[in-house]
């Protein structure tokens, strides 16, 4: 990919696994994270989940911590959700509602 000539990929869940991606690349090694996939029985709480996941590893780099590919599912997509019930809560007082 870095000598395709592209600008830009989608790699955000990739990086947000492994932050040195682009790195391991350069030094030519083949490396294709993956987050562990989430088996539910309900597709679009799976599909939430993994976003939440996701969320969760962008997060910690942000803050400057290391990412924790293994986080359970269920305590990133509990935290994920009080955040947007938060921030909802923050939006309505703001706009008066």
């Amino acid at each position: 990919m870095l000598d395709s000539g592209i600008a830009m990929a989608g790699i955000g869940t990739a990086l947000a696994i492994e932050p040195k991606l682009v790195k391991r690349w350069r030094e030519g090694q083949n490396s294709h994270p993956q987050l562990p996939p989430i088996r539910w029985k309900r597709k679009p709480l799976a599909a939430l989940a993994s976003m939440a996941v996701v969320k969760f590893q962008l997060h910690r780099l942000s803050r400057g911590r290391k990412t924790r590919p293994q986080v359970s599912a269920i305590w990133a997509l509990i935290l994920d959700q009080l955040y947007i019930a938060r921030r909802t809560r923050q939006y309505r007082q703001a706009m008066g509602k």
